[in-house]
């Protein structure tokens, strides 16, 4: 069983991937539309997960299949924000803004169920916002329909966090089938776009190829499973707060990519982000102990 600091572990490890996912993401948005994209990356992503769970996967209920339907399509509408959102802003700003999944989780958890998270949440919450204003304000030069897109996203996203914890909580749904069949519905949705917006393309380009495997095993077989899985062990508030940690590592590789710098307030910004983060995960409990237990040495 896992710990919640295990579990927030492998969160990190999946947002770390998700950061690297926006750089190869733009490489495959150069030569496909972006709805037959996401069909072929999250389709190959299912059938990953699918294949190396197959003794779990094979015992899906109908109750597993009904929650994938739903936070799939949280997923799916997460996905076509973010990559139309790349098309028509920067790297950066697109991370940046669909961080703000870290202020939107405790918003709508508050208006959802009428209790404020701990406090210890509010002040990481509260300093992970001001972190993420510094890196937007500081990196927006005209904000455009792109950046509301990638607003949006967020918004959709913060909602599949929320949806994903109440159902890991039912006795009935297996949380790992849940995370496989999201994949499956997300491909579905953007499968039937594809058809109906767009003209289907099969990639030519091995660097293309190479952005789809890549993403498809470790941004959606891992991270998005993964997201699932350790929703039974973490909070949705500590989740929706290393989201917040998604811009730092997206910053870092499109500088090392594309060469996109930060400027000196997003910097700053994204050491609130990173401080914040640190801040909910120290138990400052277990640091006075440690104290203690030092001083009777």
């Amino acid at each position: 069983m896992l710990t919640q600091r295990k579990a927030d572990f492998i969160m990190i490890v999946a947002v770390l991937f998700w950061g690297l996912s926006y750089v190869l993401t733009r490489y495959g948005l150069f030569d496909l539309p972006v709805f037959n994209f996401m069909a072929i990356r999250m389709g190959l992503g299912f059938l990953i997960a699918a294949l190396l769970c197959i003794k779990t996967f094979s015992k899906i209920n109908k109750e597993t299949i009904f929650a994938g339907a739903v936070i799939g399509l949280f997923l799916f509408l997460t996905l076509t924000g973010t990559n139309y959102g790349l098309l028509r802003t920067s790297i950066s700003n697109t991370v940046f803004l669909v961080s703000l999944t870290a202020v939107f989780v405790p918003v709508f958890s508050t208006i959802v169920y009428r209790k404020l998270p701990e406090k210890k949440i509010l002040i990481g919450t509260a300093g992970a916002a001001v972190g993420i204003l510094l890196l937007t304000l500081t990196g927006i030069s005209g904000f455009g329909i792109g950046d509301i897109l990638c607003i949006l996203a967020a918004a959709a996203y913060a909602i599949h966090i929320l949806l994903s914890k109440k159902f890991v909580s039912s006795k009935k749904i297996d949380a790992l089938n849940l995370g496989i069949v999201q994949l499956g519905f997300a491909a579905l949705y953007a499968g039937i776009c594809t058809f109906l917006f767009e003209e289907p393309v099969i990639p030519q380009d091995q660097t293309v190829w190479f952005a789809i495997f890549f993403l498809a095993i470790f941004s959606i077989a891992f991270g998005c499973v993964a997201q699932i899985v350790v929703q039974k062990y973490t909070s949705a508030s500590h989740i929706g707060l290393i989201f917040a940690l998604e811009p730092i590592f997206g910053a870092i590789f499109a500088f090392i990519v594309y060469g996109e710098i930060l400027l000196p307030l997003q910097i700053i910004g994204a050491a609130f982000v990173f401080f914040s983060v640190i801040w909910i995960e120290l138990n400052v409990n277990d640091l006075k102990k440690i104290k203690m237990k030092k001083k009777a040495v």
